[in-house]
């Protein structure tokens, strides 16, 4: 969905004026998110056209957005059913799109990889952002704060209690 979410940030596309998007797909995510209509929040995680909406609508695809609401949001209903899959099993775990806009404008773009991919790695920002949503409901702000700054000094940590002290959960 990395696609989705650059289009929807460079672009800053009105999802309202979205005519059609064609998403060609790698037989993993044809497979492993194959749920059309999800109705729970978990569900979302294990639907392609969920998470191709999510991303093309709000920009970004975290934990936080898997909620049942979210999944039943009109706006996303809607957007969800104006996408098309095909499978390409050349693909892999990339994927192409074609987004056709009401006024005729269209954008095309393909990813052989997807971010996080050995061949095309997080940034350690974009590690550490996305460990911070992952992180934030069972750690407190400040401990995965540190955590984070530990990490990028790991090969300087003399203990790694000291580490693994950070991420027992305090919150109750």
């Amino acid at each position: 969905m990395n696609l989705l979410e650059e289009i929807r940030t460079k672009e800053n596309i009105d999802i309202e004026q979205v005519e059609k998007i064609d998403l060609e797909i790698g037989p993993v995510a044809s497979t492993a998110a194959a749920i059309k209509e999800p109705r729970l929040g978990v569900e979302g995680k294990f639907s392609v056209w969920f998470l191709a909406a999510l991303a093309l609508a709000e920009g970004s695809v975290t934990l936080d957005k898997f909620t049942d609401e979210k999944v039943n949001s009109p706006a996303l209903v809607k957007l969800r059913k104006k996408i098309e899959t095909r499978l390409d099993p050349r693909i892999g775990f990339g994927a192409r799109f074609r987004i056709k806009m009401k006024d005729g404008t269209e954008y095309k773009n393909f990813l052989a990889k997807p971010k996080g991919d050995p061949d095309n790695p997080l940034s350690f920002e974009e590690l550490s952002a996305k460990y911070k949503t992952t992180a934030m409901p069972a750690l407190s702000e400040k401990q995965v704060g540190v955590l984070i700054d530990k990490i990028k000094i790991l090969e300087k940590v003399e203990n790694m209690n000291e580490i693994v002290a950070l991420g027992v959960s305090h919150i109750s």
